[in-house]
């Protein structure tokens, strides 16, 4: 700026007509030993005073009145040409805080009332269910967590607990927390399948004997969901439970000659000994299925 060339200017001037004056009252000794004598020097303290002051009137950002460069002024009279400036120490110029201020980390609240305060919930994430089963639902809020199937509550889980949540054939869930929601469609549950392998050779040439008193048939409940499922296996068999799914069924039929003799009158070769395996669901009556099994044999 223009304003700021002319205080240097001025300055200039003003060191100039001060080192003129020095020189002039002083007087110069031309000796190649010394320049000056150092008594008649100006202390360094001086120096350094005027040199600061002058610092700071040009980090002024204001005009210098006028001079007149042609005068030629003595020490006080410089002093207090410098003193009418009423130069301070430490002067600061006004921080750009929107460039320059690092501290600004955040919003700054000037209304009368405070700022809302958190409650620590963001966003409410809800698991998928399946349809016609029921859930250990675990709360990690403070508050209650509200549990809404297709609109209708179903559960309330209190804060920090664990609940229940059962869920039929709605097709969304929807949970709620202090007035945050969020929600999720619900899965279709896949009906149970039954498997039957045989394990036996059996036909019209089959003897009971040969047959029964032996694994014939393993059977297998595919689900996802076993727990849910009530296994029912009805006939003249033997049952071992190998695992919650599988069962090994052996024919128990006759236990004698005699006996078979008696079972067998009126009935027609190749005689046959049936069971059956019925598979319920505990939550969705309509998934129910059933398979029979049979064993073949035409004597004794």
């Amino acid at each position: 700026m223009k304003t700021g060339r002319d205080i240097k200017f001025v300055i200039y001037q003003v060191l100039y007509i001060f080192v003129v004056c020095v020189i002039a009252l002083k007087g110069a000794d031309i000796n190649l030993e010394e320049v000056l004598n150092k008594a008649d020097v100006e202390p360094k303290k001086v120096v350094d005073e005027l040199r600061r002051k002058l610092d700071s009137l040009m980090a002024l950002d204001t005009t210098i009145k006028s001079w007149d460069t042609t005068k030629i002024y003595s020490e006080t009279d410089l002093q207090k040409i410098l003193a009418s400036y009423e130069l301070k120490d430490n002067i600061e110029k006004p921080r750009d805080i929107a460039k320059n201020d690092k501290t600004n980390d955040g919003p700054t609240f000037t209304s009368n009332n405070p700022p809302p305060i958190s409650t620590g919930v963001t966003s409410i994430e809800v698991p998928e269910f399946t349809q016609y089963t029921v859930s250990s639902v675990r709360n990690p809020y403070e508050k209650n967590l509200e549990v809404f199937a297709d609109g209708n509550k179903i559960a309330t889980i209190p804060p920090k607990g664990t609940g229940q949540v059962k869920v039929n054939g709605e097709s969304n869930i929807r949970f709620e927390v202090e007035g945050k929601s969020g929600s999720k469609p619900t899965k279709e549950k896949q009906p149970p399948k039954i498997d039957i392998q045989k394990f036996i050779s059996d036909g019209e040439d089959a003897s009971l004997r040969s047959i029964q008193g032996r694994v014939g048939y393993r059977v297998t409940v595919v689900s996802s969901y076993a727990g849910d499922l009530n296994v029912n296996i009805s006939g003249p068999v033997r049952i071992d439970k190998v695992s919650p799914t599988q069962f090994d069924i052996t024919l128990n039929l006759l236990a004698s000659e005699s006996a078979f003799e008696g079972w067998s009158k009126g009935k027609t070769e190749p005689y046959k000994a049936n069971f059956t395996v019925s598979v319920k669901d505990k939550y969705n009556p309509k998934q129910s299925i059933s398979q029979i099994g049979v064993f073949t044999f035409g004597k004794w």
